[in-house]
């Protein structure tokens, strides 16, 4: 079975979590060795927006900043790499951001495509896709499951350099446009992940 995880920067370095990581990598290589082909796209996390807000505040394009964003999400790819060791370029493929104009989700989105993933799981800091920031409201709702187009309306179609938005708008097109199953899920907590993959509960939001 073919998974694609994106993991948000949010949860493996804002700050950087080197426990976190190791657990994360461990996970990993379980999976991998009951049978499942991983592919983990890495998020630029706090690191990312500090580095492109201080590239705005010095009169950077977007692009440019864009391009500081994805440096960030391979810096922290490495952090993973570091941690899986020769599982990394053996047997689990890991990246950060690969161009301008998206986020890491949008390529974890994309690379579900290419590959003909079964599942995508987007591993956030927050339990799921709500109807509003539940950082800012804490009467937000959260979606057990939602469809592809539901989620395109609740998301909008607005990018902005070091968006820090559950599902990005590319991504969420990317998913309705191909039908590609997604779940999104706490990533805080690893069993979460996990769940996701083997179909027991996990407490996200499906997206189908």
């Amino acid at each position: 079975m073919k998974v694609v995880i994106s993991i948000g920067g949010s949860i493996i370095a804002s700050p950087i979590n080197p426990e976190y990581i190791k657990k994360f990598s461990a996970l990993l290589t379980k999976l991998r060795n009951e049978g499942y082909k991983l592919m983990v796209v890495v998020g630029g996390g706090k690191l990312a927006r500090e580095y492109i807000a201080a590239a705005k505040e010095l009169g950077a394009s977007d692009d440019y900043c864009d391009e500081i964003g994805i440096a960030a999400t391979r810096m922290n790819a490495m952090l993973l790499v570091s941690a899986l060791g020769s599982d990394a370029s053996k047997n689990i493929q890991v990246t950060g951001g690969i161009k301008p104009g998206q986020t890491t989700d949008a390529v974890a989105a994309e690379l579900a495509r290419k590959c003909e993933a079964k599942l995508l799981v987007i591993a956030t800091n927050v339990a799921g896709v709500y109807d509003s920031d539940p950082n800012r409201n804490p009467s937000a709702r959260k979606f057990d499951s939602l469809t592809s187009e539901q989620l395109l309306k609740i998301v909008g179609r607005e990018y902005h350099p070091g968006l820090a938005a559950v599902v990005d708008p590319i991504a969420a097109e990317v998913i309705h446009r191909n039908k590609i199953k997604s779940i999104v899920v706490d990533g805080r907590k690893l069993k979460n992940i996990e769940n996701a993959i083997k179909g027991k509960e996990h407490r996200g939001t499906v997206i189908e």
